[in-house]
């Protein structure tokens, strides 16, 4: 077949038409592309994307026009002049026998008539000319161009710029062009002020719009931030007046003006005294802008007011240094915008730390009834709720969704852990979380939440085993000053490993300090960990010791001196001379559920069964809300005392699952239920929340 015929037979079969439609509807969508990729935040290379991709699927176009059209038509008038066929196409069995098989050249494509011959190499042709065209265009765009980052997809910017641009006048009237200006102004010296960021201005993007046009190059103003001024946000707004009312929104986007961060509540003041509006919109745009990167901002249904937002960041850093008036800036924070969320959260969590939980719980209940549907707001309720309630599986699960989205913040990171050790006492699952924040991030000496966070590290190595890990963690804090808690871990880890000279100096180190009321706590603790190991002579050097430095003190001794010198007489085994002490201070103890049940167990010691039966009555007639099962521990201590296993658990679990705290000092660390450690019951105690 020649040139001449088939281009004949390609017109009859409606070639050129096929690919007339393909040409056409791919050059329509180029030019509509070419309208629309910068608005919609595309770079300018996703055009040569777009090409190549058209250019390339050219050739299977063609191909497809074959199979699914042409290769129907051929089949259809196989018996035409000069046209052999195969075996699969035979009518006949003559014609098969006399019929070559064609060779396959295509996967699946038999040569069946000169028309499909030409055709492919047409094909063939066309297909090389793509190929030669695509490698132009892929050398020209990209593997000459020195800056590849060009034909990439633009990230965000990542700076502190920040672009200001003018107000939309939505009015209808120009005289009221100032109150945009007076926006613009306001809002970028506040930005300035607050050093919040780097303002650029309308003026400047108006000047490099002006330059550009001279230089006969593309200036739209969203092309020129996007292209050569790259702010990380934009702060745009509009206004307008309805019935008298000036209403005036705006809005920040990102730095590629394709996405919309966060659009503010229409604001709504009078016409005469536009400043109200704008000083409104100020305070929110400067409370995003600056807190965002923070977790404040994902709580929060819309951003804070500034100066609230200040305020609650003093408060913040007074938290660190337990200062006392966290609680004054907490307030003022709540006073200066009552929409924000997170000072109301860290009032709750003020009270509840201090043991105040009536406070916190009504302050929570009044919080939840003002909260919306966020669903962070309502999870960190939920998770007070919980606590309240006494539910620590729950509390630990709601907090951890919270703690998931900022690992990062050191008192989030502080919290999870707390959660995990003392909670549902979970030791194995503190390590990753006290790894996500690198200690040399710190100052040590200015941050008492990494005191604490070493502590619960501590704990939960002492409970894995890892007494060596331990020692070498904490060493470091043995002779400085404060880091009591740590120096009870520490403590702890020196007595495990019988290292009694390490646990000699430490105690020695705290006496020297002057800190006596906690050197004889520590004295006690120690003996109490030496009694733990079964070595008692070692135990008693230590509770001897500090009987003699109160009997030397007399009268002097604080309330709670002679709460702990009863208590050390019990654990003496001295029951006559705890009797006389703790009957003394029962009345006005701080600790009245205690002191209680230490009467109880001396009476029992001493002989005096019907006592001791009374006074633990009075203990379980103790019950009221916020106690989180301390009666029905103090009920498992005393049997446990007197022997009474299976009585001694049945109140544990019941403590347990009213929220009684795993600690230092409780459960498998108490030295009153050491028999009972190695029962299987005792084992689903300190298992109870995260079992299921």
């Amino acid at each position: 077949m020649n040139l001449k015929d088939f281009i004949k037979e390609c017109h009859e079969k409606e070639v050129f038409k096929n690919l007339s439609i393909y040409i056409v509807s791919s050059w329509v969508l180029i030019q509509v592309f070419s309208e629309i990729y910068e608005p919609i935040g595309l770079p300018k290379i996703s055009m040569t994307y777009l090409l190549l991709a058209l250019l390339i699927s050219f050739p299977f176009y063609v191909y497809l026009i074959w199979r699914y059209r042409l290769k129907p038509l051929e089949t259809r008038y196989k018996n035409r002049k000069g046209l052999k066929v195969t075996s699969k196409s035979a009518d006949v069995p003559e014609e098969a026998n006399g019929g070559k098989k064609k060779k396959v050249h295509l996967p699946g494509v038999r040569l069946l008539s000169p028309f499909q011959r030409m055709y492919f190499t047409a094909l063939f042709v066309i297909s090389l000319v793509v190929l030669l065209s695509a490698s132009l265009i892929v050398r020209a765009n990209f593997i000459d161009q020195e800056d590849m980052s060009a034909f990439t997809f633009p990230d965000e910017p990542d700076n502190d710029r920040i672009a200001v641009l003018t107000f939309q006048n939505n009015t209808a009237d120009p005289n009221l062009d100032v109150i945009g200006n007076m926006a613009v102004d306001w809002i970028m010296h506040g930005i300035t002020q607050n050093k919040v960021g780097q303002v650029i201005s309308p003026q400047i993007v108006e000047d490099y719009t002006n330059v550009l046009k001279a230089a006969v190059i593309p200036s739209e103003e969203n092309g020129v931030l996007k292209e050569y001024l790259r702010p990380s946000k934009v702060v745009k707004g509009t206004y307008y007046l309805n019935n008298g009312r000036l209403l005036l929104q705006c809005s920040v986007m990102n730095g590629n003006m394709n996405r919309t961060l966060v659009s503010f509540e229409q604001v709504e003041c009078d016409a005469g005294s536009p400043l109200d509006c704008i000083e409104n919109v100020k305070q929110r745009v400067l409370g995003y802008l600056g807190s965002r990167g923070t977790k404040i901002i994902g709580i929060e249904e819309k951003p804070p007011n500034f100066d609230a937002y200040k305020l609650w960041l003093e408060s913040y850093d007074l938290q660190q240094i337990q200062s006392p008036d966290q609680l004054r800036t907490i307030n003022e924070a709540i006073a200066a915008d009552s929409t924000f969320f997170r000072p109301k959260l860290d009032r709750v969590a003020y009270y509840y730390n201090r043991d105040e939980f009536a406070i916190a719980d009504s302050l929570l209940q009044v919080l939840a009834a003002e909260t919306g549907t966020k669903k962070e707001q309502l999870n960190m309720i939920q998770h007070y709720e919980a606590c309240f309630k006494g539910d620590n599986r729950t509390a630990f699960k709601t907090y951890k969704e919270e703690y998931n989205s900022a690992p990062n913040e050191i008192e989030m990171n502080l919290s999870m852990m707390v959660l995990a050790l003392q909670f549902v006492n979970m030791p194995q699952a503190v390590d990753s979380i006290y790894a996500v924040i690198p200690q040399e991030d710190f100052d040590l000496d200015n941050c008492i939440s990494c005191e604490y966070r070493d502590f619960v590290q501590g704990m939960a190595n002492l409970e894995l085993g890892k007494t060596g890990e331990t020692i070498e963690m904490l060493k470091p804090y043995a002779h400085t000053a404060g880091q009591e808690w740590i120096k009870e871990v520490l403590m702890k880890a020196y007595v495990l490993e019988g290292d009694h000279a390490a646990v000699a100096d430490l105690l020695e180190h705290i006496r020297l300090l002057g800190r006596i009321e906690y050197w004889q706590l520590m004295m006690l603790k120690t003996g109490l960990e030496y009694l733990k190991t079964g070595n008692k002579a070692e135990a008693m050097k230590y509770l001897a010791g500090v009987t003699t430095f109160q009997e030397q003190r007399g009268s002097q001794l604080s309330q709670s001196e002679r709460e702990l010198q009863a208590e050390i007489a019990f654990y003496m085994e001295e029951y006559s001379r705890a009797l006389t002490l703790l009957e003394a201070l029962v009345p006005d103890s701080a600790d009245p559920l205690g002191m209680q049940t230490f009467l109880a167990m001396t009476y029992l010691k001493k002989g005096e069964e019907e006592k001791a039966q009374n006074t633990m009555l009075k203990v379980s007639e103790m019950r009221s809300k916020y106690q989180f099962g301390e009666v029905d521990y103090n009920l498992a201590r005393f049997h446990a005392f007197k022997g009474d296993k299976e009585v001694a658990l049945k109140y544990l679990l019941q403590a347990v699952a009213a929220g009684k705290r795993f600690t230092s000092t409780t459960f498998q660390n108490d030295y009153l239920f050491q028999p009972l450690k190695a029962s299987p019951e005792f084992k689903r105690v300190l298992s109870f929340w995260n079992e299921g």
